[in-house]
C-alpha cells in the first residue's frame, strides 16, 4: 500500500518534468500582452458573486472554455479535475445516468425511493432524479462542484455536496458558434450557440444545440454497446427592463435513442443453484453462460437492449434589486422518460437482464431574501422553499428465463432426491419479477444564513434549515411466467407500511411516512493577509428516510431512518506571487450517522437468491484532504493539480439476516465507491504568434486509487470488484486563426488505453459477476466557428 499512495506524488512529478520538457525554444517569440497573473474567479457558491479566494467553502469552480478546450464531454468527466469526486457507471446500465460521491458520500441505488447524496443543480434548481444528468450544451457558464453538506445556502438538502452547472446568460451582443466534430468509432457532433440582443439593453434570447452519433465500442450481436445517439437544446430568454428587475427563462430538452453502456460477465459459476437448473431443464445441449474473452466484444443478444431518454425542463428566475435588499424567486420543473435495458450475460440467451422504466415529474419553488443589515456588517441571505415529485419505477427483473415453463413441464416422477417433484419448484423459483412503483414526494423547507464581520479580517458564520419531507409509495409486484406473488400478503414488520394484500395476480402494499430535521451550521473566517484567508466550520447535513421498494419477500418490506452527517472541516485559500500561484487546501472529518444501504443478503424464498434490505446498517468516520494548486509559472504555460485523500471506515455496520433473523456484524467491510487517493495534473500552453493567431496544447493526467465496488466480503468474487488503482492521459492541441473566427482541434482520450473496471455487481447464487469497463483509447478531430 506504501507503494500506491506515493503513486500522486510520482504521477505529477513525472508530469511536471514532461510540461518543463514541453516548453519550446520559441517562448520568447511570444506576444507580451499574454496574462501575467491568474484570473479572478468569481463563484456563486454562497449565492452572491464572490472570489473564490474568499469563500469559505470548499467549492471547485470550471469555467465554460477550460470544459470546451480540455474536451469533457459529459459532467462524469469532472472526476478528473475535482479531488475527492468519483462517479461510478449508472448501476442501472444507463451512460447518461449520473451517481457521483464526494468524500466518500453518494447514492447507493438509483431508484426512484433513493435521494440523492450528492446534489445536482441546474441554473439553481434541483434534480431529482440524477438519469439524464450526464449531458451538456454548448452554453456552460461555469460549472461549481461544492464539497461537503448544503442546505443554508441551496434550495434542497443534499448530504454530501453538490454539482451546479450555470449556464451562460444571453447577453447585449450578437454571438454565434458553431462546431462539428469527427472522431473515433464514426464519431459525428454538431453544436451550436447563438445569441441575439432582441431590444436593446431590454431583451435578449439565445439558443444552443447538441447532435452527438457514434458507433459502440463493445460489438454485440445486435447494435453495439456504447454507442451515442442524442440530440437536445436549450432556450434562454432574457428580461431586463431596468436596474432593478431581471427575469431569465430557461427551457430545454433532451432526446437519446441509443444501447446501454458495455457490460462485461467477469465470471460466471455453472455449478451454482439456478445455473444449474437452467442449464439442466432450459438449455442442456447448449449451456449458459461464457464470461467475456475479450472486454470489447460481447455474444449478447436482446433485442430489448436501449438506453432511452427523454427530458424537458425549465426554469424562471425573477430578481428584483434594492439599495441593500434582494428578492428572488426561482421556479423550476422537470419531466422526464426513461427506458433502460441491460443484458449481462454474454450469451443470447436470455439467463440474466434487467429492464428499467422511469417516468418522473417535478416541480419546485424557491424565495431567497438576502441583503445587507447593522451597518453593513452582516451580510444574510433567507430562503424559503418547496418541491414536489411524483415518479413512477417499473423494473423486470429476469433470471434464468424459461426455468418456470421448464420446470412445471416435468412429469411428477421426477424428483428431487428427497422425493419432492421437480414440477412443485416452479413457481418458487420463478425470478421473472416485476415491479411497479409510484411514489410522491412533497418536501417543505426554510433557512438562514448570516455572515458578521468582527473586524475588517475576522468574520463569523451562522446558519441553520429546518427540513420537513414526505413520500408516499405504492408497490405492485408479481412475477411474470407464473403470474403469481412473490411478496405473500400478509401484515409487516414496517409500521409506515400498510399490509401487503392481493392484487390480480401479484401483490400490492403502501407506505408513508414524514421526516423533519435543523441542520445548522456555524463557522469562522480570518483574512490574515490580503492574499490568504483561512476558515473553520462545522455543519450538519441531512437526507430523508428511504422505503425498499425492491422486496422478494415479506419480511424485507422496510423503512430506513434519515440519515445524518456532522462535518467538521479547516480550510485554507492562498495567493503567492502576485497571484501566480494559488494554493488551496482543505482539511476534513465527517461523523456519518445511521447511513442507509441496500443490503444483500441470501432468501430462502428464492431458493437462495438475492434478498435486498433497505437499512440503517452503518455508522462511520471519514477523515480527508485536499489540495488544489494553480500556477502560472511563466507567461503562456498554465498547471492546475489537485490531490485528494479519504480514510473512511465503518464504526458499527449491522444488519438482520432475513434468512435467519438474526443481527449480524458487518463493520469489517470496506467502504464502497470511495477510492483513497485521486490526483490529476493539466498543463497547458498557449503559443500566440507575432502575426496573429495561436496555438494551444493541453495535457492532464489523473490517478485513482484502488476502489471497492461491493462491500460485501463474504461475495465469491469479492475482489473481482475491488481492481487496482489506474492512471489516464489526455491531450489536445487547438489553433486559433488571428481573427479568432476559426478554431480547429485535435484531442485524444486514454491515450494510454487504461481498461479498468468502473462499476459492476455480483450475486452468487446467480453465478454472475457482472463489471463494466473504462472506455478504449479515442481520438476526435473538431472545426469551430465563432462570429
Amino acid at each position: 500500500m506504501n507503494g500506491i499512495h506515493t503513486c500522486p506524488v510520482r504521477i505529477i512529478a513525472s508530469s511536471l518534468a514532461l510540461a518543463a520538457a514541453a516548453l519550446p525554444a520559441t517562448l520568447a517569440q511570444a506576444q507580451s500582452n499574454r496574462a501575467t497573473a491568474l484570473e479572478e474567479v468569481v463563484v456563486t457558491a454562497q449565492r452572491r458573486e464572490q472570489d473564490l479566494q474568499r469563500t469559505s467553502v470548499s467549492v471547485t469552480a470550471l469555467g465554460g472554455e477550460l470544459l470546451a478546450d480540455a474536451d469533457l464531454p459529459e459532467l462524469s468527466s469532472l472526476e478528473n479535475l475535482v479531488p475527492n469526486l468519483n462517479f461510478r457507471i449508472g448501476s442501472d446500465g444507463g451512460n447518461s445516468t449520473l451517481q457521483a460521491f464526494i468524500r466518500g458520500v453518494g447514492q447507493f441505488d438509483f431508484a426512484i425511493t433513493t435521494d440523492p447524496g450528492v446534489g445536482m443543480y441546474i441554473d439553481n434548481v434541483y434534480q431529482s432524479r440524477t438519469i439524464g444528468a450526464n449531458l451538456e450544451f454548448a452554453d456552460i457558464e461555469q460549472v461549481q462542484v461544492l464539497r461537503g453538506p448544503q442546505g443554508t445556502l441551496y434550495g434542497k438538502n443534499t448530504i454530501g455536496g453538490a454539482i451546479n452547472v450555470v449556464t451562460k446568460k444571453p447577453g447585449d451582443e450578437l454571438e454565434f458558434q458553431l462546431e462539428g466534430a469527427t472522431g473515433s468509432y464514426q464519431h459525428r457532433e454538431l453544436n451550436g450557440y447563438l445569441s441575439v440582443p432582441l431590444i436593446d439593453g431590454t431583451l435578449a434570447a439565445s439558443a444552443a444545440f447538441l447532435m452527438r452519433e457514434s458507433d459502440g465500442w463493445q460489438e454485440r450481436r445486435g447494435q453495439d454497446a456504447g454507442n451515442d445517439d442524442m440530440a437536445g437544446g436549450r432556450f434562454h430568454l432574457l428580461w431586463t427592463p431596468g436596474e432593478s428587475f431581471e427575469s431569465h427563462l430557461v427551457l430545454d430538452a433532451a432526446h437519446q435513442r441509443q444501447n446501454v453502456y458495455p457490460r462485461v460477465l467477469a465470471t460466471f459459476n455453472g455449478a451454482e443453484f439456478f445455473p444449474f437448473l437452467y442449464n439442466t431443464f432450459v438449455s442442456p445441449g447448449d449451456p449458459c453462460c461464457t464470461p467475456n474473452a475479450d472486454i470489447d466484444k460481447s455474444n449478447a443478444l436482446n433485442e430489448l437492449e436501449r438506453d432511452d431518454l427523454d427530458s424537458r425542463g425549465a426554469s424562471w428566475t425573477n430578481t428584483w434589486s434594492w439599495d441593500k435588499f434582494q428578492l428572488q424567486s426561482i421556479t423550476g420543473y422537470r419531466q422526464l422518460e426513461s427506458e433502460i435495458y441491460r443484458d449481462s450475460d454474454n450469451d443470447p440467451q436470455d439467463f440474466l437482464s434487467v429492464g428499467t422504466l422511469i417516468d418522473g415529474d417535478q416541480i419546485s419553488q424557491e424565495f431567497i431574501f438576502s441583503g445587507l443589515a447593522l451597518n453593513d456588517n452582516l451580510d444574510w441571505v433567507a430562503g424559503l422553499y418547496y418541491l414536489d415529485e411524483d415518479a413512477e419505477h417499473d423494473s423486470d427483473i429476469t433470471v434464468a428465463s424459461g426455468l418456470f415453463e421448464a420446470l412445471s413441464s416435468q412429469p411428477l416422477d421426477v424428483t428431487l432426491p428427497d422425493g419432492t417433484p421437480v414440477a412443485f419448484l416452479a413457481v418458487p423459483l420463478d425470478l421473472t419479477l416485476h415491479y411497479e412503483r409510484q411514489q410522491q414526494t412533497t418536501s417543505y423547507a426554510a433557512y438562514i444564513h448570516g455572515i458578521y464581520s468582527l473586524s475588517d479580517s475576522l468574520r463569523l458564520t451562522l446558519a441553520a434549515r429546518y427540513t420537513d419531507e414526505e413520500k408516499e409509495l405504492d408497490t405492485f409486484s408479481v412475477r411474470r411466467a407464473s403470474q403469481t406473488a412473490f411478496v405473500t400478503p400478509g401484515p409487516t414488520d414496517a409500521s409506515a407500511c400498510s399490509d401487503v394484500v392481493a392484487s390480480g395476480n401479484g401483490s400490492r402494499y403502501q407506505c408513508k411516512e414524514s421526516w423533519s430535521e435543523v441542520s445548522p451550521k456555524v463557522g469562522i473566517e480570518w483574512d490574515i493577509n490580503d492574499d490568504i484567508m483561512t476558515y473553520l466550520s462545522a455543519s450538519r447535513g441531512f437526507r430523508s428516510g428511504a422505503f425498499n421498494g425492491r422486496p422478494t419477500a415479506l419480511a424485507e418490506i422496510s423503512v430506513a431512518d434519515p440519515e445524518t452527517l456532522t462535518a467538521y472541516e479547516w480550510g485554507l485559500k492562498s495567493e503567492w506571487w502576485d497571484r501566480r500561484l494559488i494554493v488551496n487546501g482543505a482539511l476534513f472529518y465527517n461523523d456519518y450517522e445511521d447511513q442507509q444501504f441496500l443490503v444483500n443478503r441470501s432468501s430462502a424464498s428464492l431458493g437462495g437468491g438475492l434478498a435486498l434490505i433497505v437499512d440503517n446498517a452503518g455508522d462511520s468516520s471519514i477523515t480527508g484532504a485536499e489540495l488544489e494548486i494553480s500556477a502560472l509559472p511563466v507567461e503562456g504555460l498554465t498547471l492546475t493539480g489537485t490531490l485528494g485523500w479519504i480514510d473512511a471506515e465503518f464504526d458499527t455496520f449491522e444488519s438482520i439476516n432475513p434468512a435467519t433473523g438474526q443481527v449480524e456484524d458487518l463493520s469489517d467491510r470496506p467502504f464502497q465507491d470511495t477510492p483513497e487517493w485521486t490526483g490529476s495534473l493539466m498543463a497547458q500552453y498557449e503559443w500566440i504568434f507575432n502575426r496573429g493567431g495561436s496555438l494551444k496544447l493541453l495535457a492532464d493526467v489523473y490517478y485513482k486509487d484502488n476502489v471497492y465496488y461491493t462491500n460485501d466480503r463474504a461475495a465469491r468474487d469479492f475482489e473481482v470488484l475491488h481492481p487496482d488503482g489506474f492512471t489516464t492521459w489526455n491531450a489536445g492541441l487547438i489553433y486559433t486563426t488571428p481573427q479568432e473566427h476559426w478554431q480547429v482541434a485535435l484531442h485524444g482520450r486514454n491515450l494510454g488505453d487504461e481498461r479498468e473496471i468502473n462499476g459492476g455487481f455480483t450475486v452468487d447464487a446467480f453465478g454472475v459477476t457482472d463489471v463494466s469497463y473504462t472506455a478504449p483509447r479515442r481520438y476526435f478531430l473538431s472545426l469551430r466557428y465563432r462570429l
